[in-house]
């Protein structure tokens, strides 16, 4: 048995899956197990995990034909040991600090009606510098005010209201989840492109449950060359988003409130994203 389960779906990530091993390896949390898919790969990927496989009895490689980040992440989530108390899903290229671990679990421990928490993040290129070391949060948490400008929810709050959580603010975190949560989830979207696959995950995540969010910089969050940016200013995968909640059935007058203010402010607040984004893409690498 492990406390919390850790899975990559990975592709071609020969440069940097070894850096995130090892940072999980050399986490001050030990009680994990770590499930990596590598979802098709043409490169030597296989090769380097296998090598930590065998000196890692934690650890666990699953081979599969390519299908997409979310079936990996689908398919990782249903190999991993079955009783864990918590997920995390890490992206092959980027790395967590020692420390992650420990004081993500402590916290959920304490607060069981937390369902989804994440922290803040450093980010870093493809040499490991840190390209934020003066800034504040990487994705400041915004939520609409009575008078439709949009206000920012102070750090000190670790509540996140749902609007957040709609704008994208855990994508670039990797936030743990309590999987006893996470199972009513439909999971990863495997019809929504990537970008947005953990928009609709973490709504899934916080309708059911709270999410709160650490002040520290936990996650390390790799900006390259050869990645595939997951940019926000794809309208179609905006509008196929707003077409699912938009026919969601079966929800409390509660959840209903909360996605009624998403599908009318999430339009305006749209090009604050595509700000944001271009303001991310646009670091030297």
């Amino acid at each position: 048995m492990s406390k919390i389960s850790i899975v990559s779906s990975i592709y071609n990530a020969e440069k940097y899956i070894a850096r995130a091993i090892e940072s999980v390896i050399a986490s001050s949390f030990t009680d994990w197990d770590y499930v990596i898919v590598d979802d098709g790969s043409t490169d030597n990927s296989t090769e380097i995990i296998l090598d930590y496989v065998k000196k890692e009895p934690r650890l666990q490689l699953i081979k599969q034909p390519n299908r997409g980040v979310c079936n990996g992440r689908n398919n990782g989530s249903k190999a991993c040991n079955t009783e864990s108390e918590y997920l995390m899903f890490l992206d092959g290229d980027d790395c967590i600090e020692p420390e992650m671990l420990e004081i993500m679990i402590k916290y959920l421990d304490q607060y069981p009606h937390v369902g989804l928490i994440y922290s803040d993040s450093w980010l870093i290129d493809s040499k490991d510098r840190i390209l934020n070391l003066e800034s504040s949060s990487l994705v400041p948490r915004f939520f609409p005010s009575p008078d439709g400008r949009f206000e920012e929810v102070p750090d000190y709050i670790p509540e996140t209201p749902f609007f957040s959580i709609a704008t994208g603010i855990c994508r670039e975190t990797g936030p743990v989840l309590r999987k006893s949560i996470y199972r009513e989830t439909s999971g990863w979207p495997e019809w929504l492109g990537q970008g947005y696959e953990g928009v609709d995950l973490f709504m899934q995540m916080a309708l059911l449950s709270d999410v709160h969010f650490i002040p520290k910089k936990l996650y390390k969050y790799r900006q390259h060359e050869t990645q595939s940016h997951k940019s926000l200013d794809d309208e179609s995968h905006v509008e196929k988003l707003i077409a699912k909640w938009k026919q969601a059935k079966g929800l409390t007058l509660e959840q209903q409130a909360k996605i009624t203010q998403v599908i009318e402010y999430i339009p305006a607040y749209h090009e604050l994203l595509l700000a944001r984004d271009k303001l991310y893409l646009s670091v030297q690498l």
